[in-house]
């Protein structure tokens, strides 16, 4: 599932009922919706009437598309021609202007309700022969007649609490399933998807054990979860999520959110990503802006176009533009402001960056961040660096204790940075090492081995309790 929706370049329709053994045609998306609206109401209707209809048959599709409603069932298309199911589409028919004109002004918008994510499922009946809870299509030709704009239309049918977003990027949308199936040891944003949907899937089915925390990594918790998902469903119980897995627990979870109805319990910021620090601009002081300058000022080292900033937690002026430079690279509006479209858009380009690099220990040789928060169950190369790094800062402060060297991050290597973290009064989970926390141990790491205690007596730049 994308974290946003986007207006697909093209949308794939069935033509007839989901079961029937027809044909699917592939169509640009606003040639799509000026299919449908030609087939649904009248191009002699007011304005806005017509788009109060077209915004809805957007959101209806939209919807089938971020939920990935069909393809979730194993069907290789988007949505269907049929009304009985989706919306009226007739292959090859003739498109009127005057809605041809309308789509084209505004293809790129969609309701919502306000607080979700989701595109909503606007249903709309014609309203004379059958009736709905959603739009009625003669019903807005009378809303418009009686000078209601689309947005007053649409409030009418379908609540208050909708807005009308727009300007929406368009972009080729691929499948949400993982290209390699995720399994224990994982980490990233797919298996932080997957843990939040099986926590909310198992609500309704109680025998599916909770994962906590849900932070994106793939660790026992979330095997047990995911292997009785798959007994539960009938599905090989081998606690790896392949594309079966994946799509079966997108498909049991749109039931469960009622995703594809106007009583949709909604998808909110906060059930797609707990790693999103949430919106940074100018004046913002906190441990994202920390992890924010730190990763532009790694991108900067081999993107010339990206300035980066101090790395000092503090949103300022430089921090506002190394931002600017960096959404005027990869395309993004240019305000300076760090929403989760731009905070993913900077993770991922440091995570291509950083895929390359030897993720090994060599002295005095600093490695950045390795992409992912090192935590108890963590094992790895990366966890086999950090030990050599807090074993070689303990020498200094003997406090942090010295570790075996064997790139499982247990216990004891959780009391180390715990302690770290308390000598170096670094904020955060004491016993997680952030992007923010990984440069504080490679710094003073930098510093001790570069000299920073060559010569007796010389104070080493930290404070020794």
């Amino acid at each position: 599932m994308l974290l946003f929706p986007k207006i697909p370049e093209n949308i794939t329709v069935h033509l007839g009922a989901p079961d029937a053994n027809t044909q699917n045609v592939v169509e640009s998306f606003p040639d799509y919706i000026k299919n449908v609206a030609s087939s649904e109401i009248y191009p002699t209707w007011p304005k806005e009437a017509i788009k109060a209809n077209v915004y809805a048959q957007i959101s209806v599709a939209l919807n089938r598309i971020y939920t990935e409603f069909y393809r979730s069932m194993g069907k290789n298309f988007d949505i269907t021609s049929s009304p009985a199911y989706d919306q009226t589409y007739i292959y090859q028919r003739n498109i009127f202007k005057s809605i041809s004109d309308i789509v084209d002004e505004i293809f790129d918008g969609y309701i919502k309700r306000e607080g979700f994510l989701e595109p909503l499922f606007a249903g709309f009946c014609d309203g004379l022969e059958v009736n709905c809870d959603g739009l009625s299509q003669w019903g807005s030709l009378t809303l418009a007649e009686d000078g209601l704009n689309h947005v007053e239309i649409l409030k009418k049918y379908y609540g208050n609490d909708i807005e009308l977003i727009t300007d929406v990027p368009v972009e080729n949308i691929e499948e949400s399933a993982p290209k390699v199936p995720l399994k224990e040891g994982d980490t990233g944003k797919d298996v932080e998807l997957l843990q939040i949907k099986l926590n909310r899937i198992s609500g309704n089915f109680p025998g599916i054990p909770k994962i906590f925390p849900t932070d994106g990594f793939f660790d026992k918790s979330t095997t047990d979860a995911v292997k009785k998902f798959q007994e539960v469903f009938d599905l090989t119980v081998d606690g790896i999520v392949g594309r079966s897995t994946w799509y079966r627990i997108q498909l049991v979870y749109n039931g469960v959110k009622k995703l594809h109805s106007l009583e949709s319990e909604g998808i909110k910021l906060d059930e797609i990503s707990t790693q999103y620090p949430d919106e940074l601009s100018e004046g913002a002081a906190s441990s994202g802006v920390i992890a924010l300058q730190y990763y532009l000022s790694y991108i900067s080292l081999f993107v010339q176009t990206v300035t980066g900033p101090n790395v000092d937690g503090i949103f300022g002026p430089e921090t506002k533009n190394a931002v600017i430079s960096f959404q005027k690279t990869y395309g993004l509006e240019p305000d300076g402001i760090v929403d989760r479209e731009v905070w993913n858009s900077i993770e991922n380009i440091y995570y291509s960056l950083i895929a390359s690099v030897d993720i090994k220990y060599k002295d005095g040789l600093t490695i950045p961040f390795p992409g992912r928060v090192l935590r108890i169950g963590i094992e790895g190369d990366d966890v086999r660096v950090l030990q050599e790094y807090l074993n070689f800062i303990s020498r200094s402060y003997p406090s942090i204790g010295t570790l075996i060297v064997d790139g499982s991050y247990g216990q004891k290597t959780a009391n180390a940075v715990r302690e770290f973290k308390r000598l170096f009064n670094v904020p955060g989970n004491p016993e997680r090492v952030s992007p923010e926390t990984w440069k504080r141990i490679t710094d003073v790491y930098d510093d001790l081995f570069n000299g920073a205690r060559a010569f007796s007596g010389q104070y080493p730049g930290y404070e020794i309790s």
